[in-house]
């Protein structure tokens, strides 16, 4: 628990620091800042295989499917070094406009097409996170959720392993996890 504890405040901290800018004015992060933040930390403690990164490996990319909910507030993550890469945040309409992606947030109008989203990358090392109701356990690997004003999530590591993802010990101990046999449960 105090190790949950520590890495969720430091995931919290990295993002104040940011968040304040260069003159050093401390201004409320945004939940959008905030859900960055978890995505530019998940990038960091999830091991890709290889092949994730043939497309362009001079840097590692965070696509966004869909209508993009987070604005200028995921601009606080874009550049920084994920695997000694910049990251590059690219947005797309379609899975084909985001070919490459290592990391795949697929926004709430993008979710209506989940099942079809996830046959199309079964057992493909992209990293897909949501945070409609249920993601996760309809098949997505990570689902951003906000429980009491605090940004939580969960992680289907099953999907994750089979896409050929190492989620670390660190990441999971954080997280609830769940399967995609819970989806008949009622969130």
């Amino acid at each position: 628990m105090r190790l949950k504890r520590t890495i969720y405040i430091l995931m919290i901290g990295w993002l104040l620091c940011v968040a304040a800018g260069p003159a050093g004015a401390q201004t409320p992060a945004t939940e959008y800042q905030i859900k960055a933040a978890f995505l530019y930390n998940f990038a960091k403690f999830i091991e890709w295989p290889a092949s994730a990164h043939v497309s362009d490996a001079d840097v590692f990319t965070i696509g966004i499917l869909g209508p993009d909910p987070f604005g200028s507030d995921i601009a606080v993550i874009e550049g920084k070094p994920v695997k000694d890469k910049p990251l590059r945040i690219v947005r797309g309409s379609t899975l084909d406009e985001l070919k490459g992606c290592q990391v795949l947030f697929i926004g709430a109008t993008a979710a209506a097409e989940l099942e079809q989203i996830v046959k199309q990358l079964k057992s493909k090392p992209v990293l897909t996170v949501g945070e409609s109701m249920g993601f996760a356990r309809q098949g997505g690997m990570v689902q951003l959720m906000t429980v009491e004003n605090k940004v939580r999530f969960e992680i289907n590591a099953e999907v994750a392993e089979q896409a050929g993802l190492k989620i670390s010990s660190h990441l999971l101990r954080l997280a609830k996890i769940v399967s995609s046999a819970d989806a008949s449960e009622s969130d």
